[in-house]
């Protein structure tokens, strides 16, 4: 006889179980502590128990009309029995409530059963992010910039033109504002936003990471180097559909860290 399995709305006390989900994404993001855990990531988490048993954690982020699943992880002994499917079901079920019509997510390129499951539930492959690392003295072996750019931050005034330029969904940057530690920087030229960066000095690494020409990421990157920790080499940056800016960073002597997909698709009914 199957058990059923129980949603679990995660909570403060879940830290620990989280850490363990957490740790088969197989990332090298520092883990948040369990005051960031339940700021941050307990109020779009939720877990499913089998016979009293976390077997699966899921994380979701709201946009609008869009939702963002963030992490879809399924305990090592417990695959291969449907797990995954519940957590996409209810997922889907709690974008549809939202009123949102469209989900994403991002994927790395080999991790082939997680790809699988995806696109049984009408998600397809929209570009590939490359997630590099750029030594510090390397930035100055990019490619100069003559356009007449300036730096500044991002008041919550600007977020609307920033979420245009880039395609982000709208109150991305809001979401962005609102996690601790985090710097978000932009370039503009004649007032018109050409670059924009969220810096978390924890890798330290920027994601997202956008310019409008592969020009500009010199100029972007001379604005955060600063911003870097004590001791830092590198600096890790996560580059979305953006091929000529990722081949302007590996001739600069960028190393590859991994590749994702990014897939998409509309919701399925119910």
């Amino acid at each position: 006889m199957t058990v059923p399995l129980e949603v679990v709305p995660a909570s403060r006390e879940h830290h620990a179980a989280f850490a363990r989900f957490f740790a088969e994404l197989g990332v090298e993001d520092p883990l948040p502590d369990p005051d960031r855990w339940e700021r941050e990531l307990a109020p779009g988490t939720f877990f499913l128990a089998e016979a009293g048993r976390l077997v699966g954690y899921a994380f979701l982020e709201l946009y609008g009309a869009r939702g963002y699943v963030r992490h879809v992880v399924v305990a090592e002994d417990a695959r291969g029995r449907g797990v995954g499917r519940a957590l996409m079901e209810e997922l889907a079920r709690r974008v549809r409530a939202a009123g949102a019509t469209r989900w994403e997510l991002n994927v790395k390129r080999d991790n082939r059963p997680a790809i699988a499951l995806y696109e049984r539930y009408g998600m397809r492959t929209e570009h590939v992010t490359h997630v590099v690392r750029l030594s510090l003295p390397g930035v100055a072996r990019l490619a100069g910039c003559a356009r007449p750019v300036l730096a500044r931050g991002v008041a919550p005034a600007a977020d609307a033109e920033v979420e245009r330029a880039f395609h982000l969904p709208d109150g991305k940057l809001a979401r962005l504002r609102s996690l601790a530690g985090m710097t978000l920087v932009r370039l503009v030229e004649h007032e018109r936003t050409v670059a924009f960066a969220r810096f978390d000095p924890r890798y330290p690494g920027c994601f997202p990471f956008h310019v409008e020409a592969a020009e500009l990421a010199r100029p972007l990157l001379e604005q955060l180097v600063p911003l870097c920790p004590r001791g830092a080499t590198w600096i890790q940056l996560v580059i979305e559909a953006d091929e000529a800016t990722t081949g302007a960073l590996l001739a600069a002597g960028a190393q590859p860290v991994f590749e994702i997909l990014h897939l998409a698709g509309d919701v399925p009914a119910a």
